[in-house]
């Protein structure tokens, strides 16, 4: 990915960004609150949703604009009982998904460079 996280990414990254998501991911995963991990994970969120069929891609972007109405303004209890909601928690679920794989398996590592 070398930098990929630190461009714009035109329309689905503004998206993503004005749902509120990225602050969201790092309250409740310690690891993707490091600037670089939480970067790399919006980086492949808006990258994968960016890569649907338009039609998707359409509704993915309505979708994460609604939540950043539905998520900014509310404590967490609230957040998670919005998860609950059919759509919206299959959204969450799905951009948790990717953010981790993104954020955690983004880059080689010391450790798993020579894998």
């Amino acid at each position: 990915m070398s930098g990929g996280h630190l461009v714009d990414g035109g329309r689905m990254a503004r998206a993503l960004r004005a749902s509120g998501l990225p602050a969201l991911w790092a309250d409740r995963y310690p690891a993707l609150a490091d600037p670089l991990v939480g970067a790399r994970a919006a980086a492949h969120v808006s990258g994968s949703l960016g890569r649907l069929p338009v039609a998707y891609r359409i509704a993915a972007e309505v979708a994460l604009r609604a939540a950043g109405l539905a998520i900014r303004p509310l404590p967490a209890a609230k957040r998670d009982r919005l998860a609950r909601l059919p759509g919206f928690g299959r959204l969450l679920a799905v951009t948790d998904s990717l953010a981790l794989y993104g954020g955690l398996d983004g880059e080689p590592t010391p450790w798993n460079a020579a894998l």
